[in-house]
């Protein structure tokens, strides 16, 4: 189960941030995924949740936004938007496909409570 490194590293990254930004809760974090990313959204934020329990970042809500797969056709330059298992370009049929989203996993944001004084 690699959602489990992942979110320990999601973690770490939410962390490091609160304590540099010396803020006094993390209230929820905004994560990119790209649909191709091989990651189940429901497991990372099963193991999210269950990781920061204690941390800075206890209680603090997952958001997952989901990007879609899209690219450019290399045959005819066609833009593609992934609609059902393979990616195939709509205008010619072709599979050759040159990926621009759908690969993503990064944090977009952290919303945090207040900063600590000092």
């Amino acid at each position: 189960m690699h959602e489990s490194s992942m979110a320990m590293s999601i973690l770490g990254i939410v962390t490091d941030e609160a304590h540099r930004a010396r803020v006094g809760a993390v209230q929820s974090v905004c994560l990119c995924l790209g649909e191709l990313a091989a990651v189940e959204a429901t497991t990372l934020s099963a193991c999210f949740e269950m990781l920061s329990e204690g941390t800075i970042a206890d209680k603090a809500k997952l958001v997952i936004k989901r990007i879609p797969a899209t690219g450019t056709c290399l045959l005819c330059e066609a833009t593609v938007r992934r609609q059902d298992r393979r990616m195939r370009c709509h205008a010619c049929g072709t599979g050759s496909i040159k990926l621009a989203t759908g690969r993503e996993l990064y944090v977009e944001s952290i919303e945090v409570e207040n900063s600590l004084q000092g």
